[in-house]
This record gives structure tokens, sequence and C-alpha cells, in this order.
């Protein structure tokens, strides 16, 4: 999934609203779409420029519980669900000097009545509605004036019910749609105001807010509910909260004047309102100890003039301690491009060289060495045309398979991966973009799905990569993600047809062998175990849960989920994939996660490091994992922040992927990092199973330590060793595995 900037978003909303008007993709593409169109990155800067000085809307709630919160969609408060609604939709004709402080007050006692749209109907008016309460222009507190409301709902929300010209946002994430539009004209007291000929958000819309229901509540549990809205200079800006073991660093800058001290204000729950510390104006950072990983911590800043009312405040941002990695070490990071999409690993044949294959989305891709201590981008080719958004890749001999979103896939030699040259192309499907969205290689063969017309699959001859051929399609809905193994093909759609399970022998004649699915589906990504017995299945837009369910696939006829893989129940998944007994996740906001699936009927997460530590959920963070180089370093692809080379710290072997046999030769790998201080990793492969010795020895000869001395497996084996009590200088360390023996230098600097 992308992010975009407001001004996509609103690009996105008018042209879908346009399409869905003129029927022209349906109401589920549009829903997927609108997922994408939600998926805003609060770290990301505003795209309206906006000046030290400026007023922003501050919202506060009042009324206890506090039962209705906010879907988080860059907004500028209240959990970035409320803004000025130029912020939100473009097409609002208000001057500054004509936003007003407001007060809505919620409760069944009151009606307005409102003009309504209909998301599904591409903004179209829907008629008249009721809002149960009333708001209020309170620049004058004495004489408050009565405003207009208009509020949107959604047909294709998965409680259809909430299409009921009644505002009653619920429980789900995106609160069912309704979101609420407060009118800078007087209420008229019959909603009619706004219709086909008034289109109230391209008038006098001064905010939006976009509400949810907070589970465990009922409508009106605090009656009379309000929510005031006034506006205030946000100087104090950029307030970011990292997390750790325990704690949560804060930082922040301050541009403001005229005040003496900040406030620092929290809780555990959204409206932080406990005072936790003071600072001084030149305080940029502060560190929370002493936390639960796990539990929510909210923060917001205020600062206050010489008759105590608030001058400045900062938007309210939470965190959540937790340990950044577990049973996993950071080797290298990369990241000199701007966004980042699919990642996938190429060896080359002649050098034994490890490369990263990173999708630079709306550039191309790059081509990065691993290998050595520190990661370089040797190569890189641009996409066919500009702004396509590169989006997957995989590898097929000595050539890179890129498939461009909005244009034709490009097949490119890695034959010197310092000169990549693309030698074909394949215009996919049939739209004038030619693109796709995922694909797959296995045998001589490109498996192509997603944004080509039905979307459905489209299967290539790469057997002469300058010369693809198409073979094979079958097309029966769209398709987001695919995998095949031994001739049989795993597909997944999206919008709610579940896991379709493919016979591909005959790629003319492409059969389907089974389907299965759940309720309230979105089935994003699909992989088995490597006895094919298991499907593990990744939800991403579905409304049953957005994690992995694990399938029995054994028996086609009697397909039966047998358990779930859930990171964080307010979590996405992306991406999965299955290496020996551990499954590989990019988890979008957690970063890598690895899950031992030895039993998939008891899964258990044995290791993680934490790519993305931003304070929220959504489509952000890790997009891939590629765990299958002979030197067992994994790699994984950030959005956000580019390549990360890890090491699973129990990784003992190691199998390629769609490959079930050990290693060909022994090899002794060079230790990593060299020099070193005072932890490295050795790594060695064994082609059968040997009785291993690993020293290491001074630069005298003499031996300092065994770190193996144990029958293995065969496979990909690592050892770290830890020389702190060691003096800096050049170390040996020597294997013997059977008749294999090899030397090899290392150097402690401290």
């Amino acid at each position: 999934m992308p992010n975009f900037s407001t001004k996509d978003k609103i690009g996105i909303w008018l042209l879908l609203g346009t399409l869905i008007c003129n029927n022209s993709i349906s109401a589920q593409d549009f829903q997927h779409y609108l997922k994408q169109v939600n998926s805003y990155d609060s770290s990301s800067s505003k795209p309206l420029v906006r000046q030290q000085g400026d007023l922003y809307p501050f919202a506060e709630w009042s009324g206890e519980p506090q039962w209705l919160s906010g879907h988080h969609w860059g907004g500028n408060t209240f959990n970035g669900s409320i803004d000025y609604t130029v912020e939100f939709y473009q097409e609002v004709n208000m001057g500054d000097n004509e936003y007003a402080p407001v007060q809505i007050r919620i409760t069944p006692s009151e009606t307005t009545y409102s003009q309504v749209y209909r998301l599904d109907n591409g903004f179209a008016p829907e008629g008249v509605g009721v809002f149960p309460g009333s708001a209020w222009d309170i620049s004058d507190p004495d004489n408050p004036r009565r405003l207009n409301l208009t509020f949107l709902e959604d047909g294709n929300s998965p409680d259809s019910t909430q299409a009921n010209l009644y505002w009653d946002p619920n429980t789900s994430t995106d609160g069912g749609y309704e979101q609420l539009f407060v009118m800078a004209s007087s209420y008229d007291g019959t909603g009619e105001t706004y219709g086909p000929g008034n289109h109230a958000l391209n008038n006098d819309a001064m905010y939006v807010w976009w509400p949810r229901l907070v589970s465990g509540n009922d409508f009106f549990a605090a009656d009379t509910s309000e929510l005031t809205i006034w506006l205030v200079e946000y100087a104090i800006e950029n307030l970011t909260i990292q997390p750790s073991d325990g704690q949560l660093h804060l930082s922040w800058e301050f541009s403001g004047a005229g005040v003496d001290s900040l406030y620092l204000y929290y809780s555990q729950s959204q409206g932080a309102d406990q005072l936790l510390q003071t600072f001084s104006t030149s305080d940029t950072s502060f560190v929370h100890t002493g936390l639960t990983n796990g539990e929510d911590y909210y923060y917001r800043f205020k600062a206050f003039d010489t008759s105590g009312g608030v001058k400045y405040v900062s938007e309210e941002k939470h965190g959540k301690p937790q340990k950044v990695k577990q049973n996993m070490s950071l080797l290298q990071h990369w990241d000199q491009r701007g966004n980042y999409g699919d990642i996938w690993g190429y060896t080359d044949p002649e050098t034994g060289e490890e490369y990263a294959l990173l999708c630079a989305r709306n550039e191309g891709l790059s081509i990065i060495d691993i290998s050595g201590n520190q990661t370089t981008e040797v190569g890189f080719e641009p996409a066919v045309t500009p702004e396509v958004d590169s989006k997957d890749v995989k590898v097929y001999g000595h050539y890179a398979i890129l498939i461009n979103e909005t244009a034709p896939a490009q097949i490119i030699d890695l034959a010197d991966p310092t000169n990549p040259q693309t030698v074909a192309t394949i215009n996919i499907g049939n739209t004038n973009s030619g693109g796709a969205h995922n694909c797959y290689v296995a045998g001589d063969y490109l498996y192509t799905i997603g944004n080509h017309g039905l979307g459905g699959l489209i299967i290539y001859d790469i057997s002469n990569p300058i010369n693809p051929e198409q073979v094979g399609s079958y097309e029966p809905y769209y398709y987001h993600d695919i995998y095949v193994r031994n001739d049989t093909a795993y597909a997944t759609g999206i919008y709610g047809e579940g896991v379709d399970i493919l016979d591909v022998s005959d790629k003319s004649n492409v059969q389907q062998l089974a389907n299965f699915n759940y309720t309230g589906s979105g089935a994003h990504n699909v992989w088995t175990s490597e006895d094919g017995k298991y499907a593990f299945v990744g939800d991403e837009v579905g409304s049953s849960g957005n994690w992995i369910r694990v399938y029995d696939i054994s028996d086609l006829d009697d397909i039966e989920q047998v358990s779930e893989i859930i990171v964080d129940p307010n979590a996405i998944t992306h991406n999965c994939y299955v290496k020996g007994d551990y499954l590989y996740i990019g988890h979008y906001t957690e970063g890598i996660r690895i899950w031992d699936i030895s039993d998939p009927t008891n899964p258990t997460e044995t290791g993680f490091y934490d790519t993305y530590l931003q304070d929220h959920y959504g489509f952000s963070g890790c997009w891939s994992v590629y765990p299958y180089f002979d030197s067992g370093k994994i790699i994984g692809s950030d959005m956000q922040s580019g390549l990360y080379v890890v090491r699973f710290d129990s990784l003992t072997t190691g199998i390629s992927p769609g490959d079930a046999q050990a290693p060909k030769q022994f090899a002794l790998h060079q230790n990593y990092p060299n020099p070193f201080n005072p932890v490295t990793t050795i790594e060695y492969s064994l082609p059968e199973q040997s009785r291993v010795v690993l020293d290491v020895y001074d630069i005298r000869g003499r031996k300092i330590t065994t770190l193996v001395r144990a029958t293995q497996n065969a496979g990909a084996h690592s050892i770290r060793w830890n020389a702190s009590d060691m003096p800096s200088g050049v170390y040996f360390y020597r294997i013997s595995a059977g008749s294999f023996a090899e030397t090899k230098k290392l150097v402690l600097m401290k």
C-alpha cells in the first residue's frame, strides 16, 4: 500500500468520486482505493505551508466517559481526526478570517437537520438527515450562533446500516465513514441549505471531524458531551516519540515567544491531562522512564499566556514502550532514496556476492551490495517512465523482473550489477498503462497479477528473457498477490474472494482446484509451508482483523483454519515468506517479525526487529522481507527508511526458496563486521551433516578459543564471537568439517 500526501488524497477523492458516478470502477475497488487514500503518514509534513504565527484548530472533549474518538486521517488534533476542511477536501471557499471557535454538543435531546452526502456515490447529496445534537459558533460566548452541519455516509461500509441518514459512527477503524463537516453558515432549521445546486464541501465548510465510537461504549454514554474546537498557535512542533524498552524518548521544537515555560501533559488514553513535567522554552527532549511495555501513553504540550489562557499547544501524540528488537541484530542500514516498495535478493553466480534489489517507488530499481561491511548502491535502473510506482521485483537467472504499477514490466540484465540494463519490457494485460501489481517467478515462467484490466493472472514464458511470450491467463477477478509451488498457484482475492488454489501445469488452461475464504476477508498475501500442507494468509484490508491466518490445505476438499498469527490486533500485516520452520513477515508498523511454524497449529514468535518506531498504525513501515541468502543474512524494506540487513540470532540452517537442497559445497565466509569491536559473526555452509570444529587463534598461532565443536546438519550456520576480554589485534579463525578446512583473518579494533 502506498502513502499519499494530502494533495494526493484530495486528487484521488475527487477522481474516484467522478469514476464511481460514471460507473467506471466497482464499489469494492473504491473501498480498496479509499484505504490507500486514508493511509496517511502522520510523520510527514503538511502539504499546505504553515508559518509561525498561523492559527490551527485545537479540540478537547468534555464528558465522561469519552465515548467518541477519531480516525487518524492526518488532521492536526483529536487523534488526527479534526482539522480545517481544506486540509481534507481542497475545494473549500473560506478566507483565513472566517474560521470561528466552535462547540459541538452531542445529545439525543437535540436535533440538527443536516444534508447527507454518500461516499459510495461520489459525494452526491443523499437528502436531509439527522445529527443528534447541535454546533455553535462561540466567538461571543455570551451570544453563541447555531451553525449548519453536514455529514458523510457510506453504503459500502462493512455495516451497511450506517447509511441511514443518521449520524452514528461505529467502532470500526474507519468509524463507518461518517465524517462531520461544521459549516460557517447559520443554522436554517431544515437541513436544506446545501444540496445538489449548492454543494457544502465547495462552500463554507470550516472543520471536518472523522469520528469513531470508542470500543466498549454505547452512544450517549455521557449525555450531554461536548467537543470544543478553538484556534491556537502550533509553536510547539515536530513532537516525535521513539520507543525503547520501558521508555519513551520525546523530542520537539519550540518557535514561539512570550511564554516562560512549556507544560507536558500525559495519560494512558486520549486526552492527555496529567501534568508530567515543566520545561524551559530552550529544552528539546525528554525521556519518560519506568513505563510498562505494550501500554499506550499519550502526550501533549501546552504553554499559557499571562492571563492563564492557552497560547500554544502541540499535537497529541502517543507511543508504546517496547523492545525494538529480540533475537535479531542489525548488520547494515541504507536509506539514500525517497520511498521504497518490495525487495528481493540476488546472488552473483560468478562471484558469490549478495545484492539487495530494492524497489525505489516512482524511481526504479536499486541494486545494493550487502556482501561487505557497508551497504553500497552499486547500480540503478530507472523505471521506463517517471512516476510509475515501481512496486515489485523478482529474479530469473541473472535477470531482475521489475513490476511497475502503471507502466510495462522491465526485464533487467544483472550480469554486471554495476551496469544494469533493461533488455525487454512486457506490456501486461489490456490497459493503456501495461502495468501490474505483483509477480512471482517459478521455473521458466513469470506469473503477473493485478492492475491490468480485470487484474487476474497472466503467465509469460521467460526462458528467453529478451523475448518473453504470453502463454496463458486466468482472470475470474482481481488478484492482489500470488505464490507458485510445484505447478500450483495460490492467488489472493483481496476484495473478499479469499484464496484460489490453481493448477497451472498447463499454462494455456489454468484450472481452479479449490477456494477457501473467511468472513470479512481482505486476503492480501499467501505462502505455503515447504511441504505444501499449510497456507499462511495475510489480511490487509478485511474487516475481521488484519493479521495472518493459518490453514491446513492438505485435503483440498476439507480446508480448515488451524491457527492465527497476531503480532498486535491493531496492526496490519503485509507480506510473509516461509523458510524452513520459520515464517518471515514484513509487518508494516511492526517491522520484521519471525515466527516458528514448526507446528503450524501453534506458531510462536521467536524474533523481531522493528524498523518503524512512529506512534501510529496503518500502511507505513516494513513492506517485505527476503530471508533466502546462503549467508543467512535477511533483508527487509521499510517504506520510509529503506533497506535493513539483519541477522536472526537463532538461525542455524537455511534453504533457498523453492529448493529443498542444502548448500552445494563447504564454505567459510568472511566475518562481519570486520574490523569489529567487540562482537563479530562468523558464517559457514555445510552441504552435508558434518563434525565441525571452529577455533580462533592469535597472530602467533596460539588457540584462543573454540567456538564450535559439534556435529551439525547441512545448511547455513552462524556463530558469534565476543572478544571483549581480548586485546586489539589480528586474529585468525579456522574451520574443519569432514575433509574441508579453511582459515580466514579478522581484526579486533578497540
